[in-house]
């Protein structure tokens, strides 16, 4: 009787999981998917997500209804994108201005409004950022600048 119990009640938190919008206070990860969002379950949820560090991993590859930007995704899409438009990239970062260079701003998190500052940061430092001649070389020291501010 206790197993019929308790099946039913793993059962109910999986429905009504499915059924709950978004995440409360304990986070996103796989308590946010098996409890719902209410103050009882939120001490379950956390403890959930600290037992099995879905929250991390969450967060990382965006899953387990975390953020669907994960970090290494936008780590990848960033790298993508200065290797597939590296000339182009140089050639707009030396300039100032540019849709390539607009593009990459908004992938570093920068707004039409702001991205301003990404591009003089990255024009101040063309020759360091260009100077290899390898993308790889670029992606981590534009990541590097970036980190710095």
């Amino acid at each position: 009787m206790k197993k019929v119990l308790l099946t039913i009640a793993i059962v109910g938190a999986f429905a009504s999981a499915a059924m709950a919008a978004g995440y409360g206070a304990a986070g996103c990860g796989l308590g946010s998917l098996v409890f719902q969002q209410n103050n009882e379950t939120q001490i379950l949820a956390a403890t959930t997500n600290g037992t099995f560090g879905s929250q991390t991993f969450g967060m990382t590859f965006g899953t387990s209804n975390c953020n669907n930007k994960g970090l290494v995704k936008l780590a990848m899409a960033r790298e993508s994108f200065i290797e597939a438009n590296y000339k182009d990239l140089s050639r707009e970062v030396a300039t100032g201005k540019g849709e390539y260079v607009n593009s990459l701003a908004k992938l570093y998190g920068y707004t039409p409004e702001n991205s301003w500052q990404f591009t003089q940061l990255l024009q101040k430092n063309h020759t360091v950022i260009f100077a290899a001649n390898d993308a790889k070389t670029a992606v981590s020291t534009i990541n590097s600048l970036v980190s710095s501010i």
